[in-house]
């Protein structure tokens, strides 16, 4: 037995000593000892590699043996190192600049420069090199990091550096502002088959956080034709090797030099116009393949980026198996400011390990693109030390700590307890105008009530309304959410009080699952579906213009509604009311001028001059269910809920209305079936984003039937009004709705500055160019049209719209929209 047990711990210490592996770590510098941040480190012959972080070290996990290594820089020559690993070893490496050569190229006055050659050889090879790997998997490592530089002391008249300096940052009001790591398994497969896995994920002051990096959004290919960078331009950038890049591009040869058996082109990149959709910078094209060696580009804020002022991509790319070359590292640096906040950062990701070969199991690829693993962010600070490709900084070392105990810190009672303190302190403009807001952070619950001068406005049918309204909110133990709502109305010229509320669950977040029951008494707009008229517009209109164009009646109702998602692109929500319907005249005939020319129309949605009722009291039991449908629908699931991508297919929504006569005395008696199709960003690459809805519908039945039981539509008719997705500019809100069937049509082009950026006048403008066209028809109105062009920014819109067939007319019109 003794002897079994020696022989067992010889084994142990054999299979220990064999798998034992060291710390191999250096920095990387220049000739001139400068720091050579961000550098690539490879195994030669693999593709097991590393990146340098900014302040040039890096780190390698090795077991014992002889190692040939692999170091690259963009503008730098490749360095090939030996290195026998029997300890823990620590290296200093050089890289030489890059001495380029013209290589037998002669370069004549007015003759073209070679480098549209190269361009024209890469051209012709992009989609073969683009689609020549059929799918691989690789392991990927990505770091953000956000900085900020510097802020102003005050912001919205609220102190800056107590709040700043609560977020970890340093007394001159810079520091990290967002620090995150993820590790993921990524997996493709052509065309376009994602399957991602993330396996560990850390945030810098939030242990319990999963980052949001993500290869898929990460990764770009200037082999496409147009590359689109998510959140950062409404268009695509072209490619300087896109089939088209001439007519966008100049072409500068700088030289070659030789690595390996290959000869490497720089090419410099130059935009013809300064303010296309294009990058400037370097290209690195290997000679003879004509393959995509490195990359150096930038986009700046005069390609109408929004959020920053400046991208610049570095990429560089590897050989592995059979001569295929596969991207080995990419690095965003950034740079931006907003209101004196000036802030930069990069994005590094690692990608090593690739097989490009794999053998993927049958349904391997579906619809869900990402995968957050539950124990991502549980990874201890020994896993992360073996794992991580790329050295920590000393200010980001810093930052995990700093943030650490922070957050102990915020946790704490005594903390959260001053916080709500202040956040919760009565400050009397703010009530006014805001409202005032209660939380209390340790239960994760809050209150808010609307703010008085926010909730006043004037109609006919009350005079002038104080409507506050009280909004409670409860996160419990297991995630899910609790929502009440009492709303107060008071009409001062029909000395009625009334009041409705909601009590709502949101049982499952991950699958948006809610469920509640709402009542009491409203005044509700006949067009309720979309409350084209805004109180506020209302109140001036009616005043300032004599124009009472809201109608309102009321409503003594009970609704009880739910909605979840049954499946991934699958969501099922509707909702059952019993209502007791009354009209309502007008009882307040205020304004703020003398307008002897003009009357109150009845608060009415038929046209009518006199002072009449609507309908007939009643009592309607209703009931609604939409089903909405996103086919292959791509998604990210995450341990806390999961984010919807998506598709590349059209949405289709499905509506059924139904009014159930002789239960409860409801004395209505339809149905109605309808459908839409539409999608909401259709992408056209340096052409901007369409969008276009189609809808139809017919009730089926309408043996009994009031207005507000109408197929109503998103119109306005005057010249402020909010902007709708399947919204007519110039059209009555009340004087089209249809008991019968109806063809709606809407398309949206915005060209995102593809004109504008051009004039000199506008460039600097940064304006979005829109055009579209809204169509209706129904038993009311033939063939009725909107055509419109527009300008907008941040939310804003400037439109000219001319309508066709509106009661046998055309006319032309300015309209103000908002989109917040």
């Amino acid at each position: 037995m003794k002897k079994l047990f020696f022989l067992l711990l010889c084994l142990l210490s054999v299979g220990t000593a064999f798998s034992q592996q060291f710390t191999l770590k250096g920095v990387t510098h220049d000739h001139e000892k400068n720091i050579l941040p961000f550098a690539s480190i490879y195994i030669q012959g693999t593709s097991k590699g590393t990146s340098a972080n900014t302040n040039g070290e890096f780190q390698f996990r090795l077991e014992k043996g002889k190692y040939s290594l692999v170091f690259r820089a963009v503008g730098y020559k490749q360095l090939i190192r030996e290195v026998d690993l029997s300890k823990d070893t620590d290296l200093s490496v050089a890289l030489e600049a890059e001495a380029y050569q013209l290589k037998d190229v002669v370069i004549k006055a007015n003759a073209e420069d070679p480098a549209y050659e190269i361009i024209r050889n890469a051209i012709k090879k992009r989609k073969a090199h683009l689609t020549e790997v059929k799918a691989y998997s690789c392991d990927t490592y990505i770091k953000g990091v956000t900085k900020l530089k510097n802020a102003p002391k005050k912001f919205l008249g609220r102190e800056v550096q107590g709040e700043l300096k609560d977020m970890g940052l340093d007394s001159g009001k810079r520091g990290i502002l967002y620090l995150s790591e993820s590790v993921s398994k990524f997996n493709f497969q052509q065309p376009n088959k994602i399957n991602e896995e993330m396996i560990s994920s850390k945030v810098s002051g939030n242990s319990n956080g999963f980052s949001f990096n993500q290869a898929t959004d990460f990764l770009i290919s200037f082999y496409k034709n147009t590359v689109e960078i998510s959140d950062l331009s409404r268009v695509g950038f072209v490619s300087p090797i896109a089939d088209n890049a001439m007519l966008f591009y100049r072409y500068k040869f700088i030289g070659t030099f030789r690595e390996g058996n290959d000869w490497i082109n720089k090419i410099q990149v130059i935009s013809r116009r300064k303010y296309d959709q294009v990058f400037n910078g370097y290209i690195y094209i290997i000679d003879d393949s004509w393959r995509i060696h490195s990359t150096d580009l930038e986009i700046t804020n005069n390609s109408m980026i929004e959020g920053i002022d400046t991208l610049r991509i570095k990429q560089q790319f590897i050989p592995v198996k059979n001569n295929k070359w596969m991207l080995a590292s990419q690095q965003y640096d950034y740079s931006g400011g907003i209101f004196s906040f000036k802030f930069l950062g990069s994005y590094t990701g690692v990608f090593s390990n690739y097989n490009i070969e794999p053998n993927f199991p049958p349904k391997f690829f579906t619809n869900r693109v990402l995968k957050v693993n539950a124990d991502a962010n549980k990874k201890d600070s020994t896993y992360w030390a073996g794992i991580r490709p790329m050295v920590l900084t000393p200010e980001e070392r810093r930052d995990y700590i700093k943030k650490d105990s922070i957050k102990l810190w915020r946790s704490s009672d005594k903390y959260r307890d001053s916080m709500d303190r202040k956040a919760n302190k009565f400050k009397l403009l703010k009530v006014l105008t805001l409202g005032y807001a209660h939380q209390n952070t340790k239960e994760k619950e809050s209150w808010r009530i609307s703010g008085p001068l926010l909730s006043i406005n004037y109609n006919t049918v009350e005079g002038w309304v104080y409507s506050p309204g009280l909004t409670y909110r409860k996160t419990l133990k297991d995630s899910t959410v609790l929502i009440a709502k009492v709303n107060g109305r008071y009409g001062f010229g029909n000395e009625k009080l009334s009041g409705n509320g909601s009590l709502g669950y949101v049982y499952d977040p991950k699958h948006n699952g809610y469920v509640g029951i709402s009542g009491g008494t409203s005044y509700a707009d006949f067009n309720s579906n979309y409350s084209a008229i805004p109180p506020l517009f209302n109140t001036i209109s009616t005043l300032f213009s004599k124009e009472n164009i809201l109608k309102l009646y009321k409503k003594d109702f009970v609704n009880v509604f739910s909605g979840r998602e049954l499946s991934n692109g699958l969501y099922l929500s509707g909702n059952l009311e019993y209502a007791n319907r009354t009209p309502l005249i007008n009882t307040s005939f205020r304004t703020a001028g003398s307008f002897p020319n003009k009357e109150f129309t009845a608060n009415n949605p038929y046209p009518s001059s006199g002072n009449d009722y609507a309908f007939t009291a009643h009592k309607a039991l209703t009931i609604g269910v939409s089903l909405n449908i996103a086919f292959a629908q791509t998604y990210i699931e995450r341990p806390d809920f999961n984010i919807r991508q998506g598709s590349v297919y059209p949405k289709l929504q499905l509506d059924y209305r139904k009014g159930i006569k002789g239960v409860l005395n409801s004395a209505v008696d339809f149905d109605y079936v309808g459908a839409r199709i539409f999608d909401s960003n259709k992408k056209l690459g340096i052409l901007g984003a369409f969008r276009y809805s189609i809808a139809a519908g017919k009730f089926l039945n309408r043996n009994k039937m009031y207005y507000m039981d109408f197929k109503h539509f998103a119109g306005s008719d005057i010249f402020v009004y909010t902007q709708f997705i399947d919204g007519f500019m110039m059209l009555s809100p009340y004087e089209f709705s249809t008991g019968k069937q109806f063809l709606e049509a809407h398309f949206e082009h915005n060209f995102g500055g593809l004109f504008l950026s051009k004039i000199p006048l506008f460039k600097q403008l940064k304006l979005e160019e829109v055009v579209g066209v809204n169509y209706l028809r129904s038993d009311v109105i033939k063939n009725y049209t909107e055509a419109y062009v527009g300008v907008q920014r941040f939310g804003l819109r400037l439109n000219f719209v001319k309508n066709f067939n509106y009661n046998n007319r055309s006319s032309t019109g300015f309209r103000i929209s908002a989109a917040f």
